[in-house]
């Protein structure tokens, strides 16, 4: 019943109290939407898991060296694996692996698709909604092809028609039959949408090869073993395969982890924790401001709590009499909270879409999120509420009088919180400032990054031979010879070329070997950025050399091995000297193989940015001719003024009068792809600015409330100076006096945290300092006037009071 009484006498309060109730709901609302859309994210990426059972038991093992350095595993040594571990109830293998998908009646399309074991979706325990599973049988040598097709795949390619049990489709030009279809929520272990067993893998893939490790294992632990334990097991049998296979398996061992952790650890777990520390210093400001807004009414409501305490009201009623006040603008808040949180979340999917994330991973808000929510509700209404309540609550009737004539020590008190808090939310928002600033200059970095190229016209795309139709280089040349000449024959086409790698997209990363100069040994080969390109590559992306020629149709075949270079190749291995002539080898695996040729270099290009966009310079690149080193999955670019989707179309076309089961895919600008690049910096970029920017507005609204306070509680002290004599200066000085001394303070512990939040979020800068001083003087500069501004309006008016409506209360 006493509990009732508060809840209406604080709905009360606050009615009564309109202004203060809409100014500290607006704080809280934007902490709590804050929060709330974070911990939505986070719970997706970081905590939700896979939707099956006992997700937290799926497990990924691995290969590793002595030298930390992590590869996948061979199929020889996931079969003893397999055979020998009792840590783990079941094991099996899975090679991620893109594949063309056809048919006689539709046109071939490119899906994500994965090599697995026969006892894959046993091990997860998941069954197909149509259809049957893989059988042991399926996964033998010679067995009859089969394929399992992902919900979406048979939704939007096959209508979902049950008809499509038992159809023949080709995969990568193997001819295979559709035993079952997967339901919506299965496309383990990589957004997969079909899968063939790993004995259907081409015979020159080399999977009986312990050597070759190009497997990954997922596993599902026994119950009651922890994952440590199950570590300690498989290094043990790694130990002993390292002593039967030395050849191969020397210094190498096994490694295991969490599904969870291997596909969303690393950079993505920093930047999701990074920004849930940045929402929680967002929610430490707004309850900051609120204390701040109630301590200002502590005067006000000291004489009430005096009446109640001389009626016998115990100093524990009272505090509960607050916190219930302070509970019910905690839930008003997080009601409005909710809906910024749903808008936030929104936003957030829609620019995530299609860049890659992990299919489980839903932004959604669920039980988890609302009970998250709740505890914040509860956490912020005791963190803004206690410490004012706990003031007031202090209060008698004789320190009543005492402050209404001079202002006693409950008012000194008050005003040392106030500072305190001040100065806490000065350093919080200065060390948000300086994360969001370090975040929008890598993307400003990035975005006017000079890549070398102009990028207007270009139409960029990719291409899968698959290895069971064209096993040689012979074959793979003859299509794209094909395809090349039916694109130099279409109207509106200016220029078409192959590559390994677009720029900006990475390549290759050899040991370079100049002729004449034979490394020391234990040297250390330095290393480049090696791109196969076709003859015109150069014409397309509109690179003239600056010495020498670029290449012929007959360079890279014997007797004319050959190689071109961009200009920081020469400014970086050849002094910035006469490159045309020189001799270089490619040196791959630390040592250069017997036959290796060497290659004479007769062409330097301008110089290119091919990869490491987070360094300030660009990289030296060689680039060797396609026919010389043939890629099975190319990217196509091309020059064209002409409108994509006719080019497309135009492409389309080509392709199919050549192999009509090959598609092309991921077809886009050049500029787009530049974009995609770009995309993680622009987004979370984006989110770091605008809760900074938040936390900024409420630090200065925080700083304008308190100053502006303290200039009504010293009116009196005010009217007295000036009818002395006082200048307006310096009155006004006096009034900011307080609040540039809490900057003083404040300040530089925001410096040391700005500092440590570049440190933080090092590994995600491009070409930006941890410690740049531009970026850090800017935020203090900021910070500073942004304090001082909001504090002008009422040192003005403290400057311009009348002594005698400050002293008419006298």
């Amino acid at each position: 019943m006493d509990l009732w009484q508060d809840v209406r006498y604080a709905v009360r309060r606050l009615v009564e109290a309109r202004g203060f109730t809409l100014a500290a709901v607006t704080a809280l609302s934007l902490g709590i939407g804050a929060n709330t859309t974070v911990f939505t994210f986070v719970n997706a990426v970081l905590l939700r898991g896979l939707p099956f059972d006992d997700p937290d038991r799926i497990v990924v093992v691995f290969s590793q060296n002595d030298r930390g350095q992590e590869t996948g595993v061979s199929l020889p040594d996931y079969e003893d694996l397999r055979d020998e571990t009792s840590a783990l109830a079941s094991l099996a293998a899975v090679l991620n692996s893109t594949v063309n998908l056809s048919d006689d009646e539709r046109a071939p399309e490119r899906i994500q698709g994965a090599y697995v074991t026969g006892n894959f979706f046993r091990m997860i325990g998941e069954q197909p909604v149509l259809g049957r599973d893989f059988s042991d049988a399926d996964d033998l040598p010679g067995a009859e092809p089969v394929v399992l097709l992902g919900y979406d795949v048979w939704q939007n390619r096959y209508a979902a028609d049950p008809g499509v049990l038992g159809l023949t489709v080709r995969v990568n030009s193997l001819v295979a039959t559709v035993v079952g279809v997967m339901g919506a929520d299965m496309r383990l272990p990589d957004n997969t949408d079909l899968w063939i067993p790993q004995a259907n893998l081409p015979p020159g893939s080399d999977t009986g090869n312990r050597a070759v490790r190009s497997y990954q294992l997922v596993g599902r632990l026994v119950d009651g073993i922890t994952l440590e334990q199950a570590r300690e097991e498989l290094r043990g049998i790694g130990s002993r395969l390292a002593e039967e296979y030395p050849e191969t398996n020397a210094e190498i061992l096994p490694g295991i982890t969490s599904f969870q952790e291997r596909s969303n650890g690393g950079e993505v777990r920093l930047v999701f924790l990074s920004l849930m520390g940045a929402v929680a210093f967002v929610l430490l400001i707004a309850c900051a401001n609120v204390t701040n807004l109630l301590l200002a009414k502590s005067a006000e409501r000291a004489r009430e709590i005096a009446v109640r305490v001389s009626l016998g009201a115990t100093r524990g009623r009272i505090v509960r009499q607050l916190l219930v006040e302070s509970l019910l603008v905690a839930a008003l808040a997080a009601v409005a909270g909710l809906g910024l949180a749903v808008v936030g979340i929104r936003w957030f999917d829609s620019v995530t879409q299609n860049v890659g994330k992990p299919y489980w991973v839903v932004f959604s808000l669920d039980g988890i999120v609302f009970a998250f929510m709740a505890a914040v509700c509860l956490g912020t209404a005791v963190l803004f509420g206690l410490a004012p309540a706990l003031h007031v609550s202090r209060t008698d009737v004789t320190e009543v009088l005492k402050e209404g004539a001079r202002g006693g020590t409950g008012g000194i008190r008050a005003r040392r919180w106030a500072g305190a808090l001040i100065v806490g939310e000065i350093a919080l928002t200065l060390v948000l400032l300086s994360g969001a600033g370090f975040m929008m200059r890598s993307f400003v970095n990035l975005y006017t990054m000079d890549t070398g190229i102009d990028s207007e016209g270009l139409l960029t795309m990719e291409i899968y031979l698959p290895l069971t139709k064209y096993p040689d280089a012979a074959g793979q040349l003859a299509v794209f010879d094909a395809f090349l000449e039916r694109l130099a024959a279409s109207p509106g086409l200016e220029a078409s070329a192959l590559t390994t790698a677009m720029p900006v997209s990475g390549g290759a990363a050899p040991g370079l070997e100049l002729d004449g100069r034979a490394a020391e040994d234990g040297e250390t080969r330095p290393t480049v950025t090696s791109v196969s390109v076709s003859e015109r590559y150069f014409d397309v992306f509109g690179l003239s050399p600056l010495q020498g020629r670029t290449f012929a149709t007959d360079d890279g075949v014997p007797g004319s091995e050959v190689a071109m270079v961009n200009q920081r190749f020469v400014d970086v291995h050849l002094g910035g000297g006469d490159a045309l002539g020189r001799r270089i080898r490619l040196v791959s695996g630390g040592q250069a193989a017997p036959d290796a040729p060497w290659l004479t270099v007769v062409g330097v290009t301008p110089t290119v940015r091919q990869r490491a966009v987070q360094e300030r310079e660009p990289d030296p690149v060689v680039y060797v001719p396609f026919r010389s080193s043939p890629s099975r999955t190319p990217a196509l670019a091309l020059r064209t003024e002409r409108d994509q989707a006719e080019v497309t179309a135009l492409l389309r076309d080509a392709m199919r009068s050549v192999e009509p089961d090959i598609p092309l895919f991921d077809i886009m600008s050049m500029d787009a792809r530049l974009a995609q690049e770009r995309w993680p910096f622009r987004v979370f970029g984006t989110l770091f600015t605008v809760f900074a920017g938040v936390a900024l507005m409420l630090s200065g609204v925080g700083l304008y409330s308190v100053t502006a306070n303290s200039v009504v509680q010293r009116l009196r002290e005010f009217g007295i100076r000036v009818s002395l004599g006082a200048e307006p200066r310096a009155i006004s000085w006096l009034a900011l006096r307080r609040v540039l001394g809490h900057l003083a303070i404040g300040l530089p512990i925001g410096a040391l945290g700005a500092f440590a939040v570049g440190r933080l979020l090092e590994s995600l800068l491009v070409q930006t300092s941890p410690q740049d001083p531009l970026t850090l003087g800017a935020v203090v500069v900021v910070m500073a006037g942004v304090a001082v501004t909001a504090c002008l309006w009422p040192a003005r008016r403290a400057a311009r009071i009348d002594p005698v409506e400050a002293l008419r209360a006298e």
